[in-house]
């Protein structure tokens, strides 16, 4: 919607009110935990090592992290490290350090508050913290010092929140001050096919004041506040500092605060832990607004963690919505945390309305891993390295910011314009994507250990750097590949020049050998790191080093998973139809056909389809399956028939026929052992669970139609298999609420052959109603 506009309707909301429980931590039944006991002690132990190495874990089971349903859209572009904002209006999750894991710390000092009176008349002013502190909520506190010390007056039942990335609106209609409706709409810069403002560390908060009064004109103040730091333990480390600034250019006036954080960073070289070494890469913040100097308060630094100081700012700002334009800039002293706050007065006319605009951002131009090696970010390319660009993008941010919008709006609007489409589809189908930005992103320009020459080459226009996301905030590994199939159709249609950084670096990662014995976690066997021409299932883990060293997976054997191989072939050609970027094709043809050779292996009794082991070996990786399957041989014959089309596309004459051959022969294997007249059997095995329904067994289908070829077996085994799956697995499951049961029986029952074969995996729901 264009500025000053309310949500649209296809909006998630929430009334500040609603409460909800904590989420239930993960658990397993007696049966499975007989199972995977050995597999728990070895993770177990796993995590213990990489921590007295100083390394992050890939993933800690013992370590939940996040349990409160409070998150809201969050804040930031992409890869340049972001703050996540709850839906009562806390600053909540920091992922600004890529070798930490994201942490949930609610921060009560950063906080917008607003100040009313009627104009003229001094005894009625109102004053309150703009946020609802949650009763349920694991993570945020249920006492602290601002809440000692500030009036946290908002009730919340007639406020609401409203969320479609990368916007979100907070809708505060009379509370406070029943004359008031303020409306906070929050955006920041993710703007698909822009490569350069979706970069940026930056969010804008809009906030418009309509005085509904037909008397009383309306003195009103908005105050933002923030905490120089992350809510963690460097808050209280001491030497941070925040510095008042205004900048003019062009008749435009920004003014805010800097808040200079001191952090240092520790990691072991060469993972030797008596070996250390310490970084101190900048960090800052800044918060500031456009407002007519003139209108602008200010308090540069008082202690966060002092009831007496957070009151004297609270008595001022609630006596007439003004700060006292202190400028102390003294560096903190340790066991203390600062805050810095600005505020804008404005007088509302009666059935008038004014715009009250902030704007929050953050300079940490060097995202480091645990093994010290850095790279700087995307945003570095506009903004330079080093560390002093807080001010400027905060600047530019309130600057430019309705053309987001604009440019976000024309994005959404031919979604939500289209009466076809459910309220809900339109929902989910913008709000997932909140992922490429909180999801541990890292964007990068470069590295500080290049030379100058090196540094310059990367200035042409057609380097998009590396990029990564993790597979979630508790499975800290980059790129996990075999669910990036997935996923990657959002990067392929708003980000494709990233997708295809992506798509080249796994391609690296498959060509290298890594002769590094690696322990598997689920029967405790030493293999090989990295094998030649096994796609690898990730490019690294934050607490190792990514892109240098990929496969940090090891659960299971990754050189022997059936589906790796496959998903990177559909994947290349998919990218392929979808940019026509030919030299792209060619660059990664070579490694295509070794990919597709190294498979073959898998193809024990040389019918041409490739065979499951009998353990996990695919992305399902507790659910082990047996012979031919329905997932893996699918994937396997829409692969020879990608593979044969883009011989075909590149002329390779002996390399279509080839596929075509094999292609035919798989594809008749698939059926023939499969197909049971409804639907296509798990597998082949003689377990009693061959004949279950599978979510996922159109997945080589799908994608063999997503790439332009055409389907792999008959349309009516294709619609019978479908069929199959949304009358058992989703409408026979929960009343068909919760999307599809990975497994399910014939019978109707659901398929407890494992962990996973119960679970709902919302990726392959969608996959399935894709």
């Amino acid at each position: 919607m264009a500025s000053g506009q309310g949500p649209p309707e296809a909006a998630w909301s929430r009334c500040l009110i609603d409460e909800f429980d904590p989420h239930k931590e993960f658990d397993v039944a007696v049966v499975e935990g007989v199972q995977l006991l050995g597999l728990a002690y070895r993770m177990w132990n796993y995590g213990k090592r990489e921590r007295k190495h100083n390394r992050v874990p890939h993933m800690d089971p013992f370590a939940p992290q996040f349990k409160d349903a409070i998150m809201g859209v969050p804040l930031g572009g992409i890869g340049c490290g972001t703050i996540g904002r709850g839906w009562r209006g806390d600053f909540l999750r920091w992922t600004l350090l890529p070798a930490a894991i994201p942490s949930i710390n609610v921060v009560e000092v950063d906080q917008f508050s607003v100040f009313s009176r009627n104009s003229g008349d001094h005894s009625n002013a109102n004053a309150s913290v703009l946020y609802t502190p949650a009763k349920k909520s694991v993570h945020a506190p249920k006492t602290s010092p601002v809440r000692s010390a500030w009036d946290f007056g908002l009730k919340g039942d007639k406020s609401t929140y409203h969320a479609l990335f990368p916007q979100a609106w907070t809708i505060y209609d009379g509370e406070t001050d029943a004359d008031l409706k303020i409306t906070c709409h929050q955006v920041s810069p993710v703007i698909p096919h822009d490569y350069e403002n979706s970069s940026f560390p930056a969010s804008v908060f809009e906030f418009t004041i309509e005085n509904r009064s037909t008397v009383h004109d309306k003195d009103v103040s908005l105050m933002f506040s923030f905490q120089n730091g992350m809510g963690a333990a460097s808050d209280s480390k001491g030497g941070h500092s925040n510095h008042f600034f205004q900048e003019k250019s062009d008749n435009f006036t920004t003014t805010g605060i800097k808040l200079t954080h001191a952090y240092e960073q520790m990691v072991f070289e060469d993972w030797d832990k008596n070996n250390r070494k310490y970084f101190s890469d900048p960090l800052s913040f800044a918060i500031a607004t456009n407002a007519d100097p003139s209108k602008v308060s200010y308090t540069t630094q008082f202690a966060s963690d002092d009831v007496s100081v957070l009151k004297s700012v609270w008595n001022k700002f609630k006596t007439d919505g003004k700060l006292d334009n202190s400028t102390t800039e003294t560096k903190s002293v340790e066991g203390k945390t600062i805050a810095g706050a600005i505020s804008v007065s404005e007088r509302v006319g009666k059935g008038q309305s004014v715009k009250i605009t902030f704007t929050l951002t953050w300079d940490t131009p060097i995202a480091r891993f645990s093994s010290g090696k850095a790279y700087y970010r995307r945003y570095t390319k506009f903004y330079g390295t080093s560390g002093d660009a807080v001010q400027k993008i905060a600047s530019d941010a309130l600057k430019n910011y309705p053309n987001w919008i604009k440019a976000i709006n024309q994005w959404q609007d031919t979604i939500l314009s289209n009466e076809k489409l459910s309220k809900e589809y339109k929902m989910a189908l913008f709000n997932e994507l909140y992922y490429l930005v909180d999801g541990g992103t890292i964007w990068t320009h470069g590295r500080p250990d290049q030379s100058a020459q090196e540094l310059k080459e990367l200035e042409s226009a057609d380097n998009f750097g590396n990029f990564f996301y993790l597979e979630g905030h508790e499975y800290l590994m980059c790129n996990t590949y075999d669910v990036h199939f997935y996923a990657s159709f959002a990067l392929i249609s708003l980000w494709p020049e990233l997708q295809l950084a992506l798509q080249r670096e796994i391609a690296r990662a498959t060509v290298r050998q890594m002769d590094v014995d690696w322990f598997i976690l689920h029967d405790g066997s030493t293999v090989k790191r990295l094998v030649r021409w096994a796609v690898p299932h990730d490019v690294g883990n934050p607490g190792e080093d990514p892109w240098v060293r990929p496969n940090s997976y090891n659960i299971q054997q990754i050189q022997r998973w059936k589906d790796l191989n496959c998903k990177f072939v559909l994947q290349v050609y998919r990218d392929y139809v979808a940019t026509n970027n030919k030299e792209f094709l060619e660059s990664l043809w070579p490694i295509v056909k070794k990919a597709v050779e190294y498979s073959f292996q898998f193809d024990k009794d040389g019918d041409g389809m490739i065979e499951n082991e009998g353990f996990p070996d695919q992305t399902y990786d507790t659910w082990s399956a047996t012979g031919v399957s329905a997932y893996c041989g699918g994937l396997w014959v829409a692969t020879l028939k990608v593979a044969r089309s883009i011989a075909h596309e590149l002329l390779d004459v002996d390399a279509f026929e080839d596929y075509d051959k094999k292609y035919q022969i798989a594809r008749d294997v698939y059926i023939k052992k499969l197909w049971n007249g409804t639907y296509f059997n798990y597998d082949t095995s003689k377990n009693v669970h061959r004949d279950s329904i599978q979510a996922d067994m159109m997945a080589g289908n799908w994608y063999a139609v997503s790439c332009g070829v055409g389907g792999i077996v008959p349309i009516g085994h294709a619609k019978s298999s479908l069929e199959t799956v949304y009358r058992y697995n989703v409408a026979k499951f929960v009343n068909g609420t919760r999307g599809a049961v990975n497994g399910m029986r014939p019978n109707g029952a659901v398929d407890e052959m494992c962990m996973q074969s119960k679970e709902v995996w919302t990726g392959t729901t969608y996959a399935v109603a894709a």
